[in-house]
């Protein structure tokens, strides 16, 4: 059998083909313009210290510059700077309370109903920080093109969300308006709820855009499957949650608002939030000593950073940027955190980078406005931009059941960045003199747009074969709704029998009648194991007798089964191990926690590889695994996650056979899921 170089399933990669028609144009520019002027694993490593893709067809009307791919847990500690910002333009607090959640507005407006104007807004240049320079090729300024622009009506654009926004005398007073509106029917999440990790809310904005199953996160060139939490990718705070709260990431989720509100949250991956830190966006210095290029090393990270601040790759500067002068809207106002006992002070965007101060001396700001301008007026919005903001704005999956109920305007509208905190502060306008994004991603239309992999089955076994049954395609409309469809689907692998020279990794694809969707299916090695898929039962143990080894059977082979715990009334209550309805056990629970749980054949064996199938208990448990064979190690200190109550396989092959009794041993706290074990004994 093919030796596996890694148990890690290989995520895929979505690759955006679309080229940009129009190269001389900026985007400064067409955010200003009308729409006459843009004519139209599975797998775990045996390294993992966390516990926690096709080519698509773009639809013949919509160019992106192909420069721009269609695109957590923020560090609870924080690394301070010693150095001591300067805040050049932090306003003095309102002393309205945003935590009310009433609306605030200069003057009442009338909707507008005249069509989008047909004379451009020039836009000046934007120049970076003076300090810095960028750390990648530049951006790219190429205007999206349409032949047959959509041009809407505004007041019915986007729902008629932003039907009584008219006309406004300079940027303060469309600030205010924004924030009167994106305040409307705003209900604050949950980061989580009990013990439940509001992942859904990102998993459901941010997948990618031709499989659901897989995110498209910050800072890296792949993506990562759904259920990856923690060590693959996290939700990272494009405005610090220290910078904007008073209070480290940790604390600050407590207090539902500012550090929970999602179009300031993002999938992100795990190796770059921790990278960040509560550094300050902006374009990172190439001569400082402590300059770090992660675009260069591996290929798949998207980022550089120096001492104080973090370049994303092109690809994230303009959503990060949006998100972050949304945040400066949204919470422009004085609140109290009655969690933590700070009065947060309005959010402002300064030039100068942003230390973290604790408490109510915190600066509530963070820096390069340049920077970020720049980041807007020259990166568009594209498809998964959009989808974050529509997501959450619309999307109840998750653990309030319900939506966050407002939507970012700049990512409707990047146009009105500039009137609020660019050249155009002082000047009045109106909607006509800026360009909707949905002008060029046509995303009110109900029109069919792509297909894409809602759920699939990706690990079989020796001697399975594909099945319908075994994915579920959904045709994609460009508004973003989606409805399952079957037709006129084919499967390059239908029919066929999975066997040992197929390999650990093999590649599929599922045709349509729009786009191909590829993906990748790992062959259980499991099934190619002489001792059969052994799954793991409740018979024969004694829940009142720790520390004993205690003799089981899985299948045809005896083990012993030994758990410790430090349940005090362990002996007469019992330790917490039922069986699961769909295979395997669990066992502990708080408070009777497992503390060890060993699984060991009774008979010495001669092996070439071994697997166990397990799963954290629950988000509060923290378990590490290590299998031998004898007194040798197969495999070493392994985290073993919570992977939302689905098994994960660890195990590994060896070099040369090894002889002896062959072990599974839990360490760590509070509960553990087991479903099954495997391993293949060899004549020598």
């Amino acid at each position: 059998m093919k030796k596996l170089k890694s148990l890690t399933l290989l995520t895929a990669v979505i690759a955006l083909t679309a080229c940009a028609n129009n190269k001389s144009a900026t985007f400064s520019s067409l955010y200003s313009s009308t729409p006459s002027a843009i004519e139209s694993s599975l797998y775990s490593s045996s390294d993992e210290s966390i516990s926690s893709p096709s080519s698509i067809n773009e639809p013949s009307s919509i160019n992106i510059p192909s420069s721009i791919k269609e695109s957590s847990n923020e560090p609870s500690s924080i690394n301070e700077s010693s150095s001591n910002p300067v805040v050049s333009s932090n306003p003095v607090p309102s002393s309205l309370p945003v935590s009310s959640l009433e609306p605030v507005s200069s003057s009442q407006i009338a909707p507008s109903s005249q069509p989008i104007s047909s004379n451009p807004i020039s836009s000046s240049q934007i120049v970076s920080s003076s300090e810095s320079a960028p750390s990648s090729a530049p951006i790219s300024s190429s205007v999206p093109q349409s032949s047959e622009p959509f041009i809407p009506n505004y007041g019915e654009l986007y729902g008629g969300y932003y039907q009584n926004l008219v006309s406004w005398t300079n940027g303060e007073d469309l600030k205010n308006q924004l924030n009167a509106i994106i305040r409307e029917g705003y209900q604050p999440l949950s980061y989580k709820k009990s013990n439940s990790q509001n992942y859904d809310t990102n998993i459901d904005a941010d997948h990618s855009k031709d499989d659901f199953e897989y995110l498209d996160v910050l800072y890296s060139k792949e993506d990562t499957f759904k259920t990856e939490t923690n060590k693959g990718w996290q939700r990272e705070h494009a405005w610090c949650a220290s910078l904007m709260c008073g209070s480290g990431t940790g604390t600050a989720i407590e207090y539902r608002g500012r550090a929970t509100d999602f179009h300031n949250l993002f999938a992100a991956s795990a190796g770059g939030n921790q990278s960040r830190g509560n550094k300050n966006y902006g374009y990172a210095n190439k001569k400082m000593y402590n300059f770090v290029d992660r675009t260069v090393d591996n290929g798949q990270d998207g980022y550089s950073y120096d001492g104080v601040t973090f370049e994303p790759a092109d690809k994230d500067k303009g959503r990060l940027a949006r998100a972050i002068f949304y945040m400066a809207t949204m919470y422009k106002d004085e609140e109290y955190d009655s969690y933590n006992k700070i009065t947060m002070k309005g959010l402002t965007i300064v030039e100068d980078s942003v230390d973290y101060v604790q408490g109510n001396d915190c600066y509530f700001a963070i820096g390069h406005l340049s920077d970020l301008l720049a980041w807007n007026n020259n990166t568009p919005v594209d498809y998964l931009e959009m989808q974050h903001n529509i997501s959450v704005y619309s999307n109840t999956n998750n653990v309030d059941g319900y939506a966050q109920g407002n939507r970012n305007p700049y990512v409707d509208f990047p146009g009105l960045v500039d009137y609020v905190y660019g050249d155009k502060m002082d000047q009045p306008g109106s909607l006509d003199d800026v360009i909707a994004s949905a002008s060029y991603l046509n995303s009110e239309s109900n029109e069919l747009s792509h297909y894409a992999i809602k759920e699939a089955k990706r690990e079989y076994g020796l001697g399975e074969k594909i099945s319908a049954q075994d994915y579920k395609i959904v045709a994609v409309n460009y508004n973003y709704s989606f409805s399952e469809a079957s037709a006129n689907l084919s499967h390059s692998l239908s029919n066929h029998i999975f066997v040992e020279e197929d390999g650990d990794i093999i590649e599929a694809k599922i045709s349509t009648p729009v786009n191909d969707l590829d993906y990748q299916i790992v062959l259980n090695p499991m099934g190619l194991c002489n001792s059969g898929t052994l799954v793991i039962n409740t018979t024969g143990i004694n829940k009142t007798t720790p520390n004993i080894d205690q003799s089981v059977s899985y299948g045809e082979i005896p083990f012993y089964f030994n758990f410790e715990t430090t349940y005090s009334d362990v002996a007469n209550s019992g330790m917490t191990i039922n069986n699961i309805s769909t295979g395997g056990i669990t066992v502990g629970s708080n408070p009777r926690s497992l503390t060890k749980l060993t699984i060991k054949t009774k008979e010495s064996y001669t092996i070439d590889q071994a697997y166990i199938k397990a799963n954290a208990g629950n988000t509060t448990s923290s378990y590490k695994l290590v299998i031998k064979v004898g007194d040798d190690i197969l495999l070493s200190e392994t985290a073993v996650p919570y992977n939302d109550k689905k098994f994960k396989l660890f195990g590994a092959k060896t070099t040369m056979p090894l002889t002896g009794q062959v072990s599974f041993i839990f360490t760590g706290s509070t509960s553990l899921m087991i479903n099954s074990v495997a391993f293949n004994s060899i004549i020598v």
